[in-house]
């Protein structure tokens, strides 16, 4: 794993880049026009500290100014100071020799002068010496007697420093959790003090944590902000640790392209300053990275790389981590044939297992597909029974017609009969039209796509990785399917066969939650969120079928036009003699004319925000399905703005004083309370 300590010794708040290059240009113009030694000190231990996060290079030479200028003026606080950012100069850029020699000069000096806070700030920078040495005996104390100093001072700034620096001992020492306890202490304080540089910092060791304990998606969450900071701030130095952050949640992940650029990236910052610790350190993630890919020329490349700058830091474990990289090279050479026959073995048995899986499918698509025939052929059985009455009746008025004198009374009751046959023939003509478009169009369309699916996968051309999200859309494609063909043969029976409600006490939020049960899967496909904020005691009076219908069809279509992170809340109240039911999204809204279209004769169907189509049917249904229980429906929205669906059905039980006696009409729902995303 790697490791980050962090490079944050005695830092001011750090601005952002715009303003610490106004800065930087203001400290310069103030050093010409002084003449007073000792500001002169400051200032060029002012201009050596706002260089860390841009070039150590700089900061050093600024140090080296102050400490000169410093021993001419026999300031001895001054002195300690131009130690101190001389001495992070070099550490920053890996010389940890000359850091430890400017750090214990200004101890020393710190030690006679007694300033807590400045004694903390000394402790800390030379605990973080012994942390890069892996010497965490040393460095732990170091750490906590920089707190304790820090705390005694009341400097929140370096409080925050030892509090993060506590918490990579721990990470190094692989008690994670441990570490986020104080990489959590201490972000808080950075953010209170808008410290950019601290916050950025205890990101990158936040996401080292999450890395730590393999949780990658959350590690990579931390690094992206973490990433935003940095570009903003324009510290190279820092971007190389969160791009080496990144690559190793993404060589976990088993993105092995992206760690790749990630960590290449961050080795080309660490060079163009030539920060010898971040160069050691990408490259032996990089070595990780090209072994995994199994590309292991490359992977001792860089392990050579990486002992090469290792021998300047620590010499005496190049040899044996070069050695133990060219045995690892030849055995993997070796091993090549058996990894080939085993990557075989694998490869046969995933395509069993596909033959098997798209032998289930079949299955299922075959019954659909007889489940659609059967339709058609209840249509045109249904139409030849029609067809064969009609003819019936024309011989009976051909028979007729020669006692048209004598029977001419019954001739026209029987003429009326025709004239209604005529009409009905018609409007089922009509309906089976409409039926077999939508059969022809917005059904055969999700069973072609299925199909090719299937076909896809029954190939074998699908890789291993591609597998789950090709059976997420075959699930959520059948989903669909089925519930374009309840929406069909509901409406279907209705426009037929006529249908009567059935009214009973109805629980609504009991019926609401078995919809949402059922829609939960497709809402979490999408990232969508399904809030039932109904009363439990809340009741209507309806038909439990319909009702249901009305819900799953008022739902469905919440989700069909939400975004991730959208909500679709269900709310219900008494209004009058009835119950006001809302289904509420936040989702892309709609227009008045769109809106005018949902509730007509015909039906109108556009398509979702993840591309999703429907019949067309199922507002009309509901509109059906509403207004024979007694009740009615009407929609509320405007683009961006999302959409709310109302609807009303009587009370079962009459309440004894009524809030109102007009018909209900549409209300705005309260703003839903703000949901906060925590770190």
């Amino acid at each position: 794993m790697l490791l980050l300590f962090l490079t944050r010794f005695f830092l001011l708040i750090t601005l952002s880049q715009p303003q610490q290059k106004i800065l930087i240009q203001e400290l310069k113009t103030e050093l010409e026009q002084t003449e007073d030694t000792a500001r002169k000190v400051e200032l060029y231990c002012e201009l050596s500290k706002a260089h860390k996060s841009i070039n150590p290079k700089t900061t050093i030479a600024y140090g080296n100014k102050a400490v000169d200028l410093a021993q001419k003026a026999g300031d001895d606080k001054l002195l300690a100071q131009a130690y101190n950012e001389t001495g992070s100069g070099h550490y920053l850029l890996g010389d940890i020799d000359k850091a430890v020699q400017f750090y214990y000069k200004a101890l020393r000096i710190r030690e006679k002068l007694g300033d807590p806070s400045d004694l903390s700030a000394s402790y800390n920078n030379i605990g973080n010496v012994y942390a890069d040495q892996k010497n965490h005996k040393e460095a732990l104390p170091l750490y906590k007697k920089s707190l304790s100093l820090a705390t005694t001072a009341q400097d929140t700034l370096r409080m925050s420093s030892a509090l993060s620096n506590i918490g990579g001992v721990y990470l190094d020492q692989g008690k994670y959790d441990l570490a986020l306890v104080y990489y959590r202490e201490a972000l808080p304080i950075q953010e209170k003090l808008n410290d950019k540089q601290g916050i950025l910092i205890s990101l990158i060791n936040i996401g080292d944590a999450f890395n730590g304990k393999n949780d990658y998606q959350t590690a990579l969450s931390y690094f992206n902000r973490a990433h935003q900071i940095a570009n903003d701030l324009g510290s190279q130095h820092d971007e190389v640790y969160v791009l080496r952050g990144k690559a190793e949640s993404y060589l976990k992940a088993g993105k092995f392209e992206k760690a790749l650029d990630n960590a290449l990236a961050s080795l080309e910052l660490a060079k163009s300053y030539e920060g010898k610790y971040v160069i050691r350190e990408n490259a032996a993630i990089l070595d990780r990275i090209y072994a995994a890919m199994g590309n292991y020329e490359m992977a001792h490349y860089y392990l050579t790389l990486h002992n090469t700058y290792n021998d300047s830091l620590q010499n005496e474990r190049a040899a044996d981590r070069i050695a133990q990289e060219r045995v690892k090279y030849e055995t993997a050479q070796k091993d090549k044939e058996n990894l080939l026959l085993r990557a075989e073995q694998e490869l046969n048995l995933r395509k069993l297992e596909q033959r098997s899986i798209v032998q289930y499918f079949t299955v299922a698509l075959l019954l659909l597909v007889c489940a659609v025939a059967y339709v058609f052929f209840r249509g045109r059985q249904h139409q030849s029974r029609i067809n064969k009455l009609l003819t019936q009746k024309n011989e009976l008025i051909m028979h007729k017609n020669q006692a048209l004198n004598q029977h001419q009374k019954a001739l026209t009751e029987q003429a009326q009969q025709l004239n209604i046959q005529k009409e009905k023939l018609t409007q089922l003509n009509t309906i089976k039209d409409k039926l077999f478009s939508v059969i022809a169009h917005d059904l055969r369309g999700p069973l072609v796509a299925l199909k090719g699916l299937l076909h896809v996968m029954a190939m074998g051309k699908v890789p291993a990785d591609k597998q789950e999200g090709l059976f997420n859309s075959l699930v959520k494609g059948q989903q669909n399917v089925l519930w374009m063909l309840d929406n069909l043969f509901d409406w279907a029976r209705a426009q037929m066969e006529g249908f009567e409600a059935d009214p009973k006490p109805l629980p609504l939020r009991e019926l609401v939650d078995e919809n949402i049960r059922l829609l939960q899967p497709v809402a979490s496909s999408k990232e969508v969120v399904l809030d039932n904020r109904i009363d439990p005691s809340l009741t209507g009076c309806a038909d439990k079928e319909m009702i249901r219908l009305v819900l799953r069809n008022l739902i469905s279509n919440g989700i069909k036009f939400c975004k991730a992170g959208d909500t679709v809340t269900l709310s219900a109240r008494l209004q009058g003699d009835h119950v006001l039911v809302l289904v509420k999204d936040t989702g892309i809204g709609m227009t008045q004319e769109v809106q005018q279209k949902l509730f007509g004769g015909g039906s109108f169907s556009s398509r979702g925000t993840a591309n999703e189509k429907g019949s067309g049917l199922g507002l009309a249904l509901c509109k059906d399905f509403v207004e024979h229980n007694g009740g009615a429906i009407w929609v509320e929205s405007a683009p961006g703005m999302g959409s709310t669906f109302m609807f009303t059905l009587p009370c079962s039980v009459k309440n004894e004083e009524k809030e109102d006696d007009t018909p209900p009409t549409p209300e705005k729902e309260e703003k839903a309370a703000e949901q906060l995303q925590l770190a």
